[in-house]
Order: structure tokens, then C-alpha cells, then sequence
């Protein structure tokens, strides 16, 4: 059967996706196992191609574990997304079985139907194994596109393969598979499925690249908790807008004599010690906790479903923890402070309001001597640190 120019378009386009991935890779999207299945599976449907005079299983081993091989290593980048364990002896066993198929179906049973449905079968396996464990570890836009993919093309494979079983085999005639239905079935079903999966990975790697960039905006690169920009995303976003309600507690937070710290340690030490306050501002009052980094040493932390009576205990005890941390051999000696202005947000009430009266009560902690939490529900700058403030005095070293 001649072969025409439209044969060739099917590994041709499949190639040009793997070349594109590859050279994406270099400039930093990190698609070159994506491109080595794609050019792998070009390969395997370009040998295809390739009409030997009588039938002849090496030619046809080459081929199917090209494709094999593309989908291994398609199965491997989406593992590798996750850092999900690859499987290498069920790997080798299913190449070593399509390996010994092939060469039954075409040498016992003369059908190059049986062929193609074992090779599909041993893709199917691996499809399927990687696909079940991706999908238990979806967390983004874009794990979501690259699992939905890989579900659609694990079915459509199993259709396929339940298909040939039905089938009746071709004529013994060299090039009568490709040329039927069937043949050019398995053709143009691998174009689609590569073209489905290049446009998955572009979509997903640009998502990827999205939510990194995104990330990088809305989170503080020395503390790795919220900057500004990212509490003023929290509070636009549905649970951002949850969290202002009179069950959420604002605890503003300031080291103490910061500037004395970087002057007799200089800025390097001073970052460690913002970084480590910063990492206990976020261990410390749980999983349901917002701590955002306003700018400089000073911290705000977002506390849902408490009473005032919990954020300030909340708070001393994050004020205990950062008295006691031990620091680094330059100040091995030094015990460092930080002060604390804690409030409970009334119904309906803006969050800036309370933001402000948290200052307020921040600021109050600093003049009663610092290192102690100053906490009220309706303080409004001039009342004294009686009445109906709480106050955690200063522990005694």
C-alpha cells in the first residue's frame, strides 16, 4: 500500500510537539520529558510507516516499545509533578511482555491486529497506574488538567483495546492493516491523544507558571508567610471574606527595639531574627491561622472561631516562645522581645476599624514597657491599661 503525505502528517506533528517541549525546556518550563515522549512516540508511528517486504518482528518490537516507551515516559512526568515513586520493575516487565506478544501474535497468529491490541494493552496498564495514583494528589489548576487528560486517554485506550478484540484481522497482505479502518484508527487516535496530552502540558505549565508567579507576588520571600498584597487577595476571596466576622481575633504584632538589634548585629542577623519570628507566628496558634507580614518587623495573625480570651492567650504564648528562642553564636547571650496588640472584630465591621484598634492596642503594649499583650474589644486610643483591657504584664527572666 503506497504511503502518502497525509501518513506522514501523523508523526511529523508529534514530533514537532516533542521538538517544541525540548526546546521550551530550555528556556526554563521544564518540558523536556514531556518532549522525549512525544518525539519517542513520533518515532515509534514513523517506523510504522516502513513496509518490509514480509512480516518481520524486529521492525515491530522498534516500533511498539517506541510508543510504549513515549508513554513511560509521559507517565514519568506527571509522576514527577508530585514527586510520585515510579515503578521501574513494572515498567521492564511490561516492555519485556509486549515485547514476547509481539512476537506471538505476528509469528503463531499471523495478526497484526492481536499486535496492536496487546502493545495498547501494556499501555493501558501503565496509563492506568499512574493516572489512580495522580489523581489522590490533585492540588492545582493545573494537576487537574494534566489528571482529567490522562482519565480520558486511559479510557479512550480501553475502548480501543475492547475494540480490537471485536474486530475481524485483515488480509495477509503486507500494508493491509495500515491502510484499513483499524490501522489508520490507531494512526490518527495517537495524533488526537498527543495533541490532546501537548495541549494539556502547555495549559497546565502556564497555569504552573501563574500560580509561581502569584505565589512569589502575594508571599514575603524572608518569611514565606502573607505580604500585604497577598492579605488583600485572602480578604477578596470567598475565605478571605469568611474570616471578617466577630469570631476572628486580630493580633498585631512588633519585635521590640528592632532597630537596636540591627545596629549591634547588623541586617544579616536582623533578617534571621524576623524569619524566625515570622516562622512561630505561623506554627504556633494552628492550622486555621493567617499571618501576614505588614512590613519591616511588624506582623499581623488572622485567628478564626475564638473568644478574645483564646487570642490573647494565643498571643502570650507566641510572646513566651520568641523570649525564649536561642540564637546563633554572635548572640548567643541575648534574649530578643516582641510586643503584642490583640482585638476581636465586631458584626459588620470593616476589617481596616479593626485593624486600627489593634494598632492602637499595639502601640499601648510599647509604652506599658514591651514585651507584653495589651487586648480589647472596644478600646478607641484613650483609655488607660485598667478598665476594660486585658494585659499580659511581662514574665520575669
Amino acid at each position: 500500500m503506497p504511503i502518502t503525505l497525509l501518513d506522514w502528517s501523523v508523526p511529523i506533528a508529534i514530533l514537532l510537539c516533542g521538538v517544541g517541549f525540548i526546546a521550551a525546556d530550555v528556556m526554563g518550563f521544564g518540558t523536556a520529558l514531556w518532549g522525549y515522549s512525544l518525539c519517542s512516540m513520533g518515532v515509534g508511528f514513523a517506523i510504522m510507516l516502513y513496509q518490509s517486504p514480509e512480516i518481520w518482528p524486529i521492525k515491530q518490537i522498534i516500533e511498539d516499545n517506541c510508543i510504549l516507551l513515549g508513554v513511560i515516559l509521559a507517565c514519568r512526568a506527571l509522576n514527577g509533578r508530585k514527586e510520585i515513586e515510579n515503578f521501574l520493575p513494572l515498567e521492564i516487565a511490561v516492555v519485556m511482555t509486549a515485547s514476547v506478544m509481539i512476537v506471538t501474535s505476528l509469528m503463531m497468529f499471523k495478526s497484526v491486529r492481536l499486535e496492536t491490541f496487546f502493545v495498547q494493552a501494556c499501555c493501558n496498564v501503565i496509563l492506568w497506574r499512574t493516572t489512580i495514583a495522580y489523581l489522590k494528589s490533585i492540588s492545582s489548576t493545573g494537576d487537574r488538567i494534566l489528571a482529567g487528560t490522562f482519565l480520558f486517554l486511559s479510557m479512550a485506550m480501553t475502548f480501543q483495546c475492547i475494540l480490537y478484540l471485536s474486530v475481524h484481522d485483515t488480509d495477509a497482505v503486507v500494508g493491509a492493516w495500515r491502510a484499513s479502518v483499524w490501522g489508520s484508527l490507531v494512526q490518527y487516535t495517537g495524533l488526537l491523544g498527543s495533541i490532546i496530552l501537548a495541549f494539556a502540558v502547555m495549559i497546565s505549565t502556564s497555569s504552573d507558571f501563574i500560580e509561581k508567579y502569584r505565589k512569589h507576588a502575594h508571599i514575603d520571600s524572608l518569611t514565606n508567610v502573607l505580604n500585604r498584597r497577598g492579605m488583600e487577595a485572602l480578604l477578596a476571596s470567598p475565605a478571605g471574606r469568611r474570616l471578617i466576622s466577630a469570631s476572628t481575633a486580630i493580633v498585631l504584632a512588633d519585635i521590640d527595639q528592632f532597630k537596636g538589634i540591627n545596629d549591634r548585629f547588623g541586617h544579616a542577623f536582623g533578617d534571621i531574627v524576623i524569619a524566625r519570628f515570622g516562622a512561630l507566628l505561623k506554627s504556633l496558634p494552628g492550622a486555621g491561622a493567617r499571618v501576614i507580614r505588614l512590613g519591616g518587623e511588624e506582623f499581623a495573625v488572622l485567628l478564626t472561631d475564638v473568644t478574645l480570651e483564646d487570642a490573647l492567650s494565643a498571643a502570650d504564648a507566641m510572646r513566651r516562645a520568641f523570649q525564649s528562642q536561642d540564637w546563633p553564636e554572635e548572640a548567643q547571650e541575648s534574649q530578643f522581645s516582641a510586643s503584642f496588640g490583640v482585638t476581636l472584630m465586631k458584626e459588620g465591621e470593616e476589617i481596616s476599624v479593626a485593624m486600627a484598634r489593634a494598632d492602637s492596642l499595639l502601640y499601648l503594649a510599647k509604652r506599658e514597657g514591651r514585651n507584653c499583650v495589651v487586648g480589647s474589644q472596644n478600646f478607641a486610643g484613650g483609655q488607660g491599661p485598667r478598665g476594660i483591657l486585658t494585659r499580659f504584664a511581662p514574665s520575669v527572666s
